[in-house]
């Protein structure tokens, strides 16, 4: 019931969004102005400043709405609501009554139930509200005094005011009712396109995830044996997900289809920054032309680029529609479409002009309008009311002029993307975004980021490091991620645990670091992720939150080699135990090339001997070897007592990983293991996940 009642004021707020300005300024003006006119100019029995000045603060608000801080806005449908009770039947009826049912008052009080109508257009709602502020007049004026409100009162006006509210919600359903019928019916066409589309898109999605779970699964480490190279199961990794990419866009063009019919289900969920040259270029090289002529006719003219905000998806649609209705109307022969893209001091414009047969006068000013069509075959009257209401979520226009016979031309406008227009676009949307922050809640960082989230409105979820491992991929989609690297100073294993959870989300990763401090440095290379100093964000707070929200590039933050790094590896020693001398001195002068010193060694006694003489900081040793293995040389090692030996890291170099050899290495207590032949890249990733 409450969901309902919810539903159903955002109705009557978002219906009534156009007057709102005009009601608020006239009604800020209006309530003190009129007391002078019935206590100065027409003397009335009672008037009382405080009452209209108290609805006067109200209607301000209403026409300062859009300047309110964001976290009232979500109230903003309730106080409308209340506005409308207080100032016009409740006003008008307590005044009324106070005036002893005057001709001035009655004929107010009848105007104030037409505006009422006009205003509130929800019937059950509407009356409620009569009631309820006629009844709080009744005893604001009368308290109980049943006699008194009978003797002042004038009963031949009753049947008028019931006979207003009556007819005139009767008159007003009816127009509302044909309103919805026609929504009805093209929602129920826009439900059947999209029917139609999820079903291929659907079996598409079943084939995907078929192929996906036969290839090999390549975890962090690049273990295990494949039918095909790696760089062939990296591929087809890549195509599946260029697959899904592919899908949701699908899904989404669904969703911006059915916003021509319904303007309040378009999708601003995935605004970002985007270049009107790229997407228009693109959307003219995607579009479907019958020939190679058509293709030719359509000529792009850059004169300036400039970014917007918005869906390049969506506006690709608004592009495809105007040369969908461009081709139709072409005409002769020697027909052509130019795009002209131009800025100039903040006035930022795509003509799209064509020499086809033009559009009639008479027909011109209808053709932004729903369910409108000249005839064309298969039209629905959408295309054109689509493209008005995209541009105008975006925070554009589109208008348009024709010659008969001669030519037409489409301007779509836009606000500049630093203008005041799309920043107030962009506190909207935040509010409908979420971050994660993952560290301590005692650094100040975590404190800005809450704090901000109750200003501007976006959910907030902050985790500790540990909370964070023990999450599942899933858990991580999030529009934007922060991530201290300042709690993984002493935690390098943990970071890596987190680094293979954060490979599967889409989430915008942001490290937040320390220029003072130094870290580890050997992030994973196939993570993508901005870098941002702290005192920077601390600093600007905002202006960073908006870029990281709606940049789709990482251009305006530094890229992870400003990340101060620890010390070289120069001075940390390796020892290679292998009885194959050919691998046992490749791998040593690998490891040399990369500052390491590397001791080397071919049997399991000769590794223990060595660690009698040398600190050595990692051991990389071979499990079949003659004499001692390595699994037995690993279980001698783990009971020296010298604890700084008995616990240094060892990487267990097998030929096979066959579950039963990967148990044998865990009972052995040695730290990790790597599958031989191992590439440079794998086995240098995996010796900087311990030294």
């Amino acid at each position: 019931m409450d969901l309902m009642f919810k539903d159903e004021v955002q109705k009557i707020y978002r219906y009534s969004e156009p007057n709102l300005s005009l009601v608020g300024w006239l009604g800020f003006i209006g309530f003190p102005l009129y007391y002078f006119m019935w206590h100065d100019i027409f003397p009335q029995p009672y008037e009382n400043i405080w009452l209209r000045l108290f609805g006067s603060i109200l209607l301000v608000t209403v026409a300062l709405r859009k300047h309110l801080p964001s976290f009232v806005q979500p109230y903003l449908p309730y106080h409308y609501l209340f506005t409308i009770s207080y100032t016009l039947p409740f006003f008008f009826c307590y005044m009324m009554f106070k005036n002893e049912w005057t001709t001035v008052w009655v004929t107010s009080f009848m105007a104030s139930i037409f505006l009422h109508i006009l205003l509130v257009h929800t019937t059950r709602v509407m009356m409620l509200q009569s009631l309820s502020s006629i009844g709080v007049a009744y005893f604001c004026a009368y308290g109980s005094d049943w006699y008194k409100f009978n003797e002042h009162i004038t009963w031949s006006y009753v049947p008028v005011f019931v006979f207003t509210y009556i007819f005139g919600n009767l008159f007003f359903f009816r127009n509302q009712a044909e309103h919805e019928s026609k929504m009805s019916i093209a929602k129920y066409f826009g439900a059947g396109i999209a029917h139609e589309m999820r079903n291929p898109l659907s079996a598409l999605r079943a084939s995907n995830d078929v192929l996906s779970s036969v290839l090999p699964k390549l975890d962090a480490h690049g273990t295990g044996e494949f039918v095909m190279t790696k760089e062939e199961v990296i591929l087809a990794k890549e195509v599946l997900n260029d697959a899904n990419n592919v899908i949701e866009s699908g899904n989404e063009t669904i969703d911006m289809l059915l916003t021509s019919i319904d303007q309040s289900r378009i999708a601003t969920g995935n605004y970002v920054k985007h270049s009107i040259k790229e997407v228009v270029c693109s959307a003219v090289d995607g579009f479907s032309y019958k020939s190679l002529v058509d293709r030719q006719a359509v000529k792009v003219n850059v004169r300036q680029d400039f970014a917007f905000l918005g869906s390049d998806t969506l506006f690709k649609y608004v592009i495809y529609n105007l040369l969908k209705n461009a081709f139709y109307h072409q005409g002769n022969t020697g027909f052509s479409i130019v795009i002209e893209i131009e800025a100039d001091n903040g006035y930022n414009c795509i003509r799209f002009r064509d020499n086809g047969l033009g559009i009639k006068p008479e027909v011109m000013e209808h053709i932004f309008e729903d369910f409108y069509s000249t005839g064309k075959r298969n039209s629905y009257g959408l295309g054109l009311p689509f493209c008005k209401k995209v541009m105008q979520a975006m925070g554009g226009e589109i208008s348009c002029r024709s010659r008969l016979g001669a030519w037409t031309e489409f301007s779509l406008s836009f606000s500049d993307y630093d203008s005041a227009e799309v920043l107030e676009i962009k506190k909207q949307l935040v509010k409908n975004k979420s971050v994660m922050y993952i560290g301590s809640k005692q650094q100040v960082v975590f404190k800005i980021l809450n704090s901000q989230s109750f200003y501007l409105g976006y959910h907030f979820t902050a985790v500790t490091v540990e909370q964070a491992c023990q999450r599942s991929e899933y858990e991580f989609e999030y529009p934007l991620i922060f991530v201290d690297l300042d709690e993984f100073s002493d935690k390098p294993q943990r970071f890596r645990q987190l680094e293979k959870l954060l490979h599967f989300t889409e989430a915008r990763l942001v490290f937040l670091y320390n220029s003072s401090n130094r870290y580890l440095g050997d992030y994973d290379r196939h993570l993508s992720f901005a870098a941002v100093e702290k005192s920077q964000l601390i600093d600007n707070v905002k202006k960073h939150l908006f870029e990281l929200f709606f940049e789709n590039s990482n251009q305006h933050f530094a890229d992870r080699t400003s990340i101060p790094k620890l010390e070289s590896v120069s001075g940390k020693t390796i020892l290679i135990a292998d009885d194959n001398q050919s691998l046992r001195v490749y791998t040593a002068i690998l490891l040399g090339q990369q500052g390491f010193n590397v001791l080397q060694a071919k049997t399991g006694l000769e590794v223990l001997t060595q660690l009698e003489s040398n600190s050595i900081d990692l051991i990389i040793m071979d499990i079949a070897m003659p004499e001692m293995d390595g699994l037995d040389t690993t279980k001698a090692i783990r009971k020296l007592k010298d604890s700084r030996s008995a616990a240094i890291p060892i990487i267990g170099y097998t030929g096979s990983s066959s579950t039963a050899i990967i148990k044998k290495i865990h009972q052995a207590n040695m730290t990790d293991y790597i599958v031989k032949p191992a590439a440079t890249e794998k086995l240098l990733d995996k010796i900087a996940d311990w030294i």
